[in-house]
């Protein structure tokens, strides 16, 4: 086999095969092996098509201009702990892959930072500085947002209290956490064990280890609470392995290339350092959105079953969804069974939450469902015996996206629109009679309830 027939053959596995595979009769060794093949490859697929360097550029830009708010205001609590003397090598350690220049920078901020005070910025100034900082934690979530899927925006209440949350608790963890580490490794009995094998090697590699937890850690906070949905935590927590194991792979490869190019000092001159930073930014931000699409997938798995996730957003996805969910509904309405809120279908489907909430919205909106406000739950706006499936299909419809009489007049042409009238009168014909009820009761339905049930209990 020749190179270009071998590289034909893997194209054809990635782009086709890849997604054929069926991985219910697989172990869950080779299950879990095809999720990350499969995660591996839309990761990459988003960063070929800009998904991750577009986002990455503007926030890169973003932070520079408003990095010195940001770090003030977590400086103003730490001294406020008295913990601020650590913040200074936290950031000189964030720095240190860019080389040298690490030091000069950190000293301007820090600088920066310790000129500031509140007393003559007046409440005018400390307005200004905490509403850019709040804005760039609003950019932020709005690109974490668009990895989600998510539309729908914060309150002022939930941005106060999680933006504060990420500006100032997360730095404060790692700094306890810091300061929890050095107590326990300057204690008496730690430094003893340290010349006892194997306790001292093992207290080394601690060392080593904790870096990687403490930058896991503040990422999978961000991840757990930036997001304007709920995260599970686990989700969170895999999308911080993943974003700090490759922070410190990149951080290794950018300290590593600006070794080997060491010439652009001469190039840039004083203008070097600016431009280090904000390479270095942007790599940052790249993989911070990166750990955003791994938490994404981990949450809901089967986005890993389609290449595409813009596939679940298909006309023909979006009635089959809306089917479904007034499917389920309407079983437990009829089975007496507890009823269904948005967390609950979303966990149930394995779904994004955009397309369930758009599917109930739409359910809602042509009074077919009911939000209990209560609970947040969901049931039947009249008998299920009396819902048609041409009402669900009429309900999403009505919130179908775009304009159908746009273009050049062929697209109103009247013989057009009469061979789309005959179709879809041969729908409306063809689940004539057919309910929600009907389709509780229908036999498929039925034995598949009865097969799940069993799956569940076993």
């Amino acid at each position: 086999m020749d190179f270009k027939e071998a590289y034909r053959t893997a194209g054809t596995f990635f782009s086709t095969t890849l997604w054929q595979l069926d991985a219910s009769g697989m172990s869950r060794t080779r299950r879990y092996l095809l999720s990350c093949v499969r995660l591996i490859y839309k990761l990459q697929d988003d960063y070929r098509k800009g998904v991750f360097s577009v986002s990455a550029s503007s926030l890169a830009y973003i932070m520079l201009l408003s990095f010195i708010p940001v770090i003030a205001l977590s400086f103003a609590l730490a001294k406020a702990f008295g913990v601020h003397n650590i913040l200074a090598p936290m950031l000189l350690n964030f720095l240190d892959p860019i080389g040298p220049k690490s030091r000069e920078i950190t000293s301007s901020i820090i600088g920066y930072v310790d000129n500031i005070n509140v007393k003559v910025l007046g409440a005018v100034g400390l307005a200004f500085l905490l509403y850019t900082a709040i804005s760039t934690i609003q950019q932020v979530e709005n690109a974490f947002n668009r990895m989600w899927q998510i539309n729908r925006a914060r309150t002022f209440l939930q941005k106060a209290r999680d933006y504060l949350s990420i500006l100032l608790v997360t730095p404060i963890l790692m700094v306890s956490s810091i300061g929890i580490t050095t107590t326990i490794m300057s204690n008496t009995i730690i430094m003893k064990l340290e010349r006892i094998e194997p306790f001292g090697t093992m207290i080394i590699y601690s060392g080593k280890l904790l870096p990687y937890l403490l930058i896991i850690a503040a990422f999978t906070m961000i991840y757990y609470l930036l997001p304007n949905t709920k995260v599970m935590f686990r989700s969170a927590l895999a999308g911080g392995i993943g974003a700090g194991v490759l922070w410190e792979t990149v951080s290794w490869a950018f300290a590593k290339f600006l070794v080997s190019t060491a010439q652009y000092s001469a190039i840039y001159s004083g203008f070097a350092a600016v431009l280090v930073f904000m390479l270095w930014l942007y790599f940052n931000w790249i993989v911070m959105l990166i750990g955003v699409k791994v938490a994404y997938h981990h949450q809901f798995p089967a986005t890993l079953r389609i290449k595409n996730d813009r596939e679940i957003l298909t006309e023909r996805f979006q009635y089959k969804l809306a089917i479904a969910v007034m499917y389920l509904i309407g079983l437990h309405h009829y089975r007496g069974r507890n009823r269904w809120t948005l967390n609950d279908l979303v966990r149930h489907l394995e779904l994004p939450v955009v397309p369930v909430s758009e599917a109930l919205e739409a359910l809602a909106d042509d009074n077919i469902i009911l939000l209990i406000k209560d609970d947040l739950s969901y049931m039947p706006a009249r008998d299920i015996e009396t819902i048609s499936m041409q009402d669900i299909l009429t309900a999403v419809e009505k919130h179908l996206h775009g304009f159908d009489s746009f273009g050049k007049l062929e697209l109103v042409n009247p013989a057009i629109n009469n061979t789309l009238a005959k179709l879809d009168e041969g729908i409306i014909k063809s689940i004539e009679g057919e309910t929600v009820k009907s389709l509780v009761l229908s036999p498929e339905a039925m034995a598949f309830d009865i097969l799940r049930k069993d799956k569940r209990q076993s």
